[in-house]
């Protein structure tokens, strides 16, 4: 028989059910910190790689200002031809004819002089169709300097990963609320600085590293907090929420580019605004559960009157003895850092799992966002569409996770993911089939964000309070050091075989399908706490993700103790 909750695990789950779960305070929170706050931030997440786009471009050639000729007719007299990665003819981007730069008119006409080829030596001349100024085209960054915008996004998630490991802890350690603060600031001095040293390759890599330090930390820290004061029932829609304000964010983010076309005043649009929660401190508190999970009683009671205050409730008059009753069971707990997601071997098999599934659904998320600029047609729309694809992906998502539970979401979202990839593979070479492309891509993106939900709200209700922050952070960690793999994936599809990027998203797909069938259900059941809860959670279900002992009772969201097999 299934054992009863212990105290430590539900001592702080029935103050907040008295104080109100679901009250005045949750909903001004989530609001302005799972909503309002994930629009900006989405935006100085993502805004360098709209920055870093490089426009068509090939050898700038003197002397069509002294004639005639259009651009493509010059170009047509100038520029030799090439196989592109999807088998048809353009322009070179990196040569032109050997052509004299005087005495022109006299020697175009000489069919022998084509037959040899130099590097651009003059420059080059870039297509201003959508784009007047970007980094690339400021500095050149073409050719033989191609790889520097690969780099420079590359870089910038080698920092997401070393801002994940080091902030995911100090909140931790430190707190939520602290660590939120110094999030901000990071991002918008970074990304700032960014606009005034891309003249300077190392310092634009180094600004590039700083800014994108935090982008995760930015929106975990609110989440956390609105997740552990808020009603069970409620964390689903906190997650959607967050992912609808980060919807609307990427989709604002390419319109402002289409309308400012020069991306310093693009990156300054996109960054500053955060800035103004850096005036949020009144109105965030510290997490009662973490206080409370530190042994610090009076401060948790204290940020836990806030909530009764603005909920127009009361507090338990055994509250304060719950709390230290809460601690003293919780603090033989050796491990409240990163060392804790192998505390035990459950833990560590859901942690691994978490971190590989949500790798692959980064890898592919990154990949079609950099894959923008070589689809056809106005890489604006392009981008907007993907990024409105992400808002219903959101709604059904969880629609489906609270109805069938997280686990067939994910097997649901994977399964879409790969029919889409599969599907590319075999028409992308054709270019009669460039607007299904770019259909099925926007498809792609919807079944991978349907899963980043369901993955990353199984990822909040597996890992305990005592390393919410840090378990949630190690999935992004690896997501982002295979991150950096994206742009070399997409620069090999632009330049080997267009193919090559679908194939490996394919493959992904099934590994991550694959994966999720090992993670427990988490759909109705209690967060654990600490340490010892999170090495049973899921001891008692089967394959299905069905529990031995307990019913879910669908219809009013009951949640479901844990559970510990005895003899």
């Amino acid at each position: 028989m299934a054992k009863d909750p212990p105290e430590a695990a539900s001592a702080i789950d029935v103050i907040i059910e008295r104080i109100g779960g679901s009250g005045a305070y949750q909903k001004r929170f989530t609001f302005l910190f799972n909503m309002i706050l994930p629009v900006l931030a989405a935006m100085p997440y993502m805004n360098m790689i709209i920055s870093l786009v490089s426009p068509d471009h090939w050898c700038h050639v003197p002397g069509r200002e002294h004639t005639n000729y259009t651009m493509d007719e010059w170009k047509n007299l100038t520029i030799p031809r090439e196989v592109n990665s999807q088998g048809l003819l353009t322009y070179a981007k990196c040569s032109r004819y050997a052509l004299p730069t005087q005495n022109w008119s006299s020697t175009l006409i000489s069919l022998d002089l084509k037959e040899k080829t130099v590097k651009c030596d003059n420059g080059w001349d870039y297509d201003h169709t959508w784009y007047d100024m970007t980094a690339p085209i400021k500095n050149n960054w073409v050719c033989d300097d191609q790889m520097v915008p690969s780099n420079a996004i590359a870089i910038g998630f080698v920092g997401e990963v070393v801002g994940t490991l080091i902030f995911a802890q100090m909140a931790d350690i430190w707190g939520r609320r602290p660590i939120f603060f110094l999030a901000l600031i990071a991002v918008v001095s970074g990304r700032v600085i960014c606009t005034f040293t891309s003249t300077s390759m190392y310092a634009f890599f180094v600004f590039n590293f700083i800014g994108s330090l935090t982008g995760e930390t930015v929106m975990q820290g609110p989440l956390v907090i609105a997740m552990e004061i808020s009603d069970p029932k409620n964390r689903g829609l906190i997650g959607m929420l967050l992912f609808c304000g980060w919807n609307i964010g990427m989709s604002i983010m390419p319109l402002l580019m289409w309308w400012l076309r020069d991306w310093v005043t693009f990156l300054l649009a996109t960054t500053l605004p955060c800035a103004i929660y850096l005036f949020s401190w009144p109105w965030i508190i510290e997490s009662p559960r973490w206080l409370a999970s530190k042994g610090k009683i009076n401060r948790c009671l204290r940020e836990l009157r806030k909530i009764a205050k603005s909920n127009k409730t009361s507090m338990p008059p055994d509250a304060e003895a719950r709390l230290i009753k809460f601690y003293e069971l919780n603090s033989n707990e050796k491990h409240h850092s990163i060392l804790g997601l192998i505390s035990s071997l459950r833990l560590a098999k859901n942690c691994f799992l978490i971190s590989c599934i949500w790798s692959i659904i980064l890898q592919i998320y990154i990949s079609l966002a950099i894959n923008v600029a070589n689809l056809a047609g106005n890489p604006f729309l392009n981008y907007l569409y993907q990024s409105l694809a992400e808002l219903p992906a959101f709604v059904i998502a969880k629609y489906i996770s609270d109805r069938f539970g997280r686990r067939y979401t994910s097997i649901i979202s994977f399964t879409l993911t790969f029919l889409g990839c599969v599907t590319i593979v075999f028409i992308i070479n054709d270019p009669t089939n460039a607007a299904f492309v770019r259909g099925l891509c926007i498809f792609v993106k919807f079944a991978v964000m349907m899963a980043y939900y369901s993955v990353h709200l199984q990822a909040l209700e597996i890992y305990p309070t005592c390393i919410r922050q840090i378990g949630l952070s190690s999935g992004a960690v690896l997501g982002c050091t295979l991150g950096t793999l994206a742009p070399y994936i997409i620069a090999l599809g632009a330049t080997v075989d267009a193919t090559l990027p679908f194939l490996i998203f394919t493959v992904c797909a099934i590994v991550g399908a694959v994966s999720t069938v090992f993670l427990p259900e988490t759909k109705g059941y209690q967060l654990p706490e600490s340490l010892a809860d999170a090495a049973i959670f899921g001891a008692d279900q089967d394959i299905w993700g069905r529990s031995f002992f307990t019913h879910v009772d669908d219809s009013d969201n009951a949640e479901v103790p844990f559970q510990t097999i005895t003899a």
